[in-house]
């Protein structure tokens, strides 16, 4: 069993038992059970069970999204998702259903020459007449829009002068952007350099944001990450802009990470506080910038979990899509919903994260939408395939890749 010396904080005993985290939880909404919900968690890490906890025990907390929406609601405030990942620090490497293709993925966006090399596989796997074009592989291969972006994005990190390299817009590109979709790069560096008049740095040293790790609770190789991309950015003083919101909502709880290393802490703030999500960096430009749409295009903005409970930025990417004139805003009924992505807990627990998407996507295909935009790398890839399993003429697309497709509108 896996260890990093965190301790159960006794914050689980405070659970007023109100049942308000029963009504938001996404995986609660469609299994109806108690032991699934954060008030059912909370009262198992206060039993003997924490002590040694089972396999039927570690399946438990696996089955949850980490969405936050329980944390939002709790009239307590209680740290309901990092109680959470502490228990799972404690728990077998492999625990959880699927484990192992949880731990592989987990290993594979922490070491990017790996991940760079398994898209260049798939990309020639695409090109095979032989795989049939509905076939579940057909399908993931094709979520791959190109030949990953690291090769440019380190050529520009030695294409600018240094004194203006280091005091420049710096870009954090994230896993999805960098590798499996580089269209997503593509288009924040065109934005960003036609609104701006300024490119982006992309410091070569940077690596995977460490979500996935710390949701697994794996502390320790959250730790690794979270220093790699501090160190990669430290020598310049400009913003960390980044395309992806559940990497912007990680890479601002950096200092989190280290609360018992002051040193590493002051250096991970000081980071954190230079990090900004595209749209936000968009809109605080001046003027902010204004597109026109090629038609009156119905658009639902899909907002991801880990943006609407991080509690900063929420606004922005809506905000930043009615700057596009002539389309129409489309809002789902009964506002919005969980896609049951949830990063590693899609790959584990895949029924149960396509029966939350099918709430979510028949509240998407009532409005009538024919683009769903949304920045969250994992939603991205949940909503393309999920829509493509069920044939819906929905185009989903990065708000970013969405605006850049309009530059061309301009008279």
């Amino acid at each position: 069993m896996r260890d990093h010396g965190l301790p159960l904080t006794g914050q689980q005993g405070q659970c007023a038992k109100c049942g308000s985290c029963t009504a938001v939880c996404p995986v609660y909404r469609v299994t109806g059970r108690e032991s699934l919900t954060a008030r059912g968690r909370l009262h198992l890490l206060g039993t003997e069970l924490a002590a040694r906890p089972s396999a039927a025990y570690e399946d438990l907390f696996a089955q949850c999204l980490l969405c936050g929406a329980c944390e939002n609601v709790c009239p307590r405030h209680l740290p309901i998702r990092r109680l959470t990942v502490e228990a799972r620090s404690r728990f077998s490497f492999l625990y959880g259903r699927h484990p192992l293709r949880r731990s592989l993925v987990r290993t594979v966006l922490a070491r990017p020459v790996l991940l760079e090399r398994l898209v260049k596989t798939g990309l020639a796997l695409e090109r095979l007449p032989l795989i049939p074009r509905d076939s579940g592989l057909r399908l993931k291969l094709a979520l791959l829009d190109g030949e990953p972006a690291a090769g440019p994005a380190a050529q520009q990190e030695t294409a600018i002068e240094p004194d203006t390299a280091a005091a420049g817009i710096q870009y954090f590109v994230g896993c999805l952007a960098r590798y499996l979709q580089p269209s997503i790069a593509g288009a924040t560096r065109r934005l960003v350099r036609r609104f701006s008049g300024s490119p982006t740095v992309e410091p070569r040293a940077q690596g995977c944001c460490g979500l996935a790790a710390w949701s697994a609770g794996d502390r320790e190789e959250a730790v690794r990450l979270a220093k790699q991309n501090i160190e990669a950015f430290e020598s310049s003083t400009g913003p960390v802009l980044t395309s992806c919101v559940s990497c912007f909502a990680h890479l601002k709880k950096y200092g989190e990470l280290f609360s018992d290393d002051p040193g590493w802490r002051e250096r991970a703030e000081w980071f954190s506080r230079r990090v900004r999500e595209f749209s936000a960096f968009m809109l605080e430009l001046d003027p902010a910038p204004v597109f026109r749409s090629p038609g009156r295009e119905r658009i639902l903005y899909h907002e991801p979990c880990h943006l609407r409970f991080s509690g900063e930025n929420r606004e922005a990417p809506p905000a930043l899509l009615r700057q596009l004139q002539g389309a129409v805003i489309v809002e789902p009924e009964g506002g919005p919903h969980c896609c049951g992505q949830g990063g590693l807990f899609y790959l584990g627990y895949p029924e149960l994260g396509d029966r939350i998407f099918s709430r979510a996507c028949e509240a998407a295909l009532a409005t009538g939408a024919d683009v769903l935009a949304t920045g969250c790398s994992g939603c991205l890839l949940q909503w393309r395939t999920g829509l493509d399993i069920r044939h819906a003429p929905v185009r989903v697309l990065h708000p970013a890749v969405l605006l850049a497709d309009c530059l061309d509108n301009d008279s």
